[in-house]
C-alpha cells in the first residue's frame, strides 16, 4: 500500500502511480497522535502502533472495529454498538459517503475519570475512491508541541517526504505558506526567501510570466476545479526549467477555497530525452529518403529507343539490390513496353553464384513479361570467375559490351544503325 499526492486529495493503493509513492504505515508511526487508514469499503488498510496500544489496552472502547479480526471492516449498521462507538462509525460514514469534509469527536475514556478522547476524521483518497484518515488525540500521550493538530502534521510530514515540488498558497493574495524541501533543489531558492511572497515579488522582471501564473491561480479557486498543466517553461535562478504543474483548491467542511495546493514535477531531463529522440527520429527519416534516392539511382531503367531498355548495375548487388533490380526492371518493362533489356554490369567488379542467380531471377520475370534480358559489358576477371566457379548462366543471352547489345536489340527489330556520308556542296 502506498500514499501519494497525485489527485484532489491524499492518496492510498496497491496499485503502480503515476509519479512515485511513499509507504504510509513510516508517516503514521510518525504522528505524535494514534492514527489509521479506511477505505472507500470501510476496511481498516493501516493503523500505527500507538493506536493498536490503545485498543489492546481497552482505553478507547467506542472504536467501531478491532484489527484482531480479518479482514476489520466498519459494520454497516450501528446496531449493537455502544453509543459513543455509534458516533465514531458515524463520522466516519458521513466521510466516506461525501456527506462531510471533515469530522471532530470528544470521546470519553474507557475507565472512570479517565481523560477525554479528541477524534478527527478527514478525507483521503484510497484506491481511487473516497476513504478517511482517523486520528486520535491520546490524552496520556506525551505532546513536543502542545496545540499540534494532527492533521497538519500528517500533512507536514507527507509534504517533506514526497519526491516533488509541494508548497501551498492562501487564497487572498496568493502568498506562499508552506513548501517542501524538494522546491528548493527544484527552484534554487531557500524557503526563508520565498516564503510570505507571491508570483510578482518572486518575478518583478517577467511581469508576463507572473501575470499567467496569478491568473491560473486565481481561476482554480474561483471555479474549485483541480487544473493539471502538463508542462510549462519556467525560469528560475538554476536555469531554464520544464515544469509539470498540478493545482488543487483545499476546501474546508463547508466547501470554501482556504488554500491552494500546487504540485510541481520537473520534467526538463524527459523533454530534453524527448527531444533528442525526436531529433533522432527526424534523422532516421532523413537517411531512410536519402536511402531511397540511392537506391533509385543505383538501379537505374534508361530507354535508348523503342522498345529497348538499358538497364546499368554499378558495385556491389546484394540481396537488397536484387530484390530492388527485379522490382525496378519489371515496372520499366510494363511502362515502356520494352522487347529487349539490356543489364549493363561493366561497373560490377564480382559476379559470382548469387549475383548469376538473381540475374537469372531477373531475366525469367522479365520474360513473362513478353522481353528478353541480354547481359552486356562482361570483363575478363567476370568470365574467368564464371568459368572458376562452374556457373551456369543458362539461357541468358550475353553480348561483349552495350554497343554490341544495342546494335542486337536493334537486330532483333529489323533495324540497323546506318552511316551517311555527308555531301559537298
Amino acid at each position: 500500500m502506498t500514499l501519494d499526492l497525485d489527485g484532489p486529495g491524499l492518496h492510498v493503493g496497491a496499485g503502480p502511480l503515476p509519479h512515485a509513492g511513499v509507504d504510509p504505515l513510516p508517516l503514521l508511526c510518525a504522528l505524535p497522535v494514534a492514527a489509521a487508514v479506511f477505505d472507500a469499503k470501510g476496511a481498516l488498510r493501516c493503523a500505527n502502533p500507538r493506536l493498536e496500544q490503545i485498543l489492546a489496552e481497552g482505553a478507547l472502547p467506542a472504536w467501531p472495529v478491532s484489527p484482531a479480526h480479518a479482514p476489520a471492516v466498519l459494520p454497516a449498521s450501528p446496531e449493537g454498538l455502544a453509543g459513543e462507538a455509534q458516533e465514531v462509525l458515524a463520522a466516519i460514514r458521513a466521510v466516506l459517503e461525501g456527506e462531510r469534509e471533515q469530522a471532530g469527536i470528544e470521546l470519553r475514556g474507557g475507565a472512570p475519570g479517565a481523560p477525554s478522547f479528541e477524534i478527527s476524521v478527514t478525507q483521503l483518497r484510497v484506491d481511487g475512491a473516497r476513504g478517511a484518515l482517523v486520528c486520535v488525540n491520546d490524552p496520556a500521550a506525551p505532546r513536543s508541541t502542545p496545540g499540534t493538530v494532527p492533521i497538519e502534521s500528517f500533512l507536514d510530514t507527507i509534504i517533506e517526504h514526497v519526491p516533488v515540488s509541494v508548497f501551498i498558497k492562501e487564497v487572498t493574495e496568493f502568498r506562499l505558506v508552506r513548501m517542501n524541501g524538494h522546491y528548493e533543489k527544484v527552484f534554487g531558492t531557500p524557503r526563508s526567501g520565498v516564503l510570505g511572497k507571491n508570483v510578482f515579488d518572486l518575478f518583478p522582471h517577467r511581469l508576463e510570466e507572473a501575470r499567467w501564473l496569478d491568473r491560473l491561480d486565481r481561476d482554480v479557486i474561483e471555479k474549485g476545479e483541480i487544473v493539471d498543466v502538463p508542462e510549462s517553461r519556467i525560469a528560475t535562478p538554476t536555469g531554464e526549467r520544464w515544469l509539470h504543474m498540478v493545482k488543487v483548491p483545499l476546501k474546508d467542511e463547508h466547501g470554501v477555497c482556504r488554500y491552494l495546493l500546487v504540485m510541481v514535477e520537473d520534467i526538463t531531463e524527459k523533454k530534453r530525452a524527448d527531444e533528442a529522440v525526436q531529433k533522432e527520429l527526424v534523422w532516421f527519416a532523413t537517411q531512410r529518403q536519402l536511402l531511397d534516392v540511392i537506391q533509385e539511382l543505383s538501379t537505374p531503367v534508361i530507354p535508348v529507343h523503342e522498345g529497348i531498355l538499358v538497364v546499368p548495375l554499378v558495385g556491389t548487388i546484394d540481396s537488397a539490390r536484387g530484390a530492388q533490380l527485379l522490382e525496378t526492371l519489371l515496372q520499366g518493362i510494363e511502362r515502356h513496353r520494352a522487347e529487349t533489356v539490356l543489364i549493363d554490369i561493366t561497373g560490377v567488379p564480382v559476379l559470382d553464384a548469387d549475383v548469376a542467380a538473381r540475374l537469372l531471377q531477373a531475366t525469367r520475370a522479365a520474360a513473362l513479361l513478353g522481353a528478353t534480358c541480354v547481359l552486356v559489358g562482361a570483363s575478363p576477371d567476370v568470365a574467368r570467375t564464371l568459368v572458376a566457379q562452374g556457373i551456369d548462366l543458362g539461357n541468358l543471352l550475353t553480348q561483349r559490351d552495350l554497343q554490341a547489345g544495342i546494335l542486337y536489340a536493334l537486330a532483333r527489330q529489323g533495324k540497323a544503325i546506318v552511316h551517311q556520308r555527308r555531301e559537298r556542296r
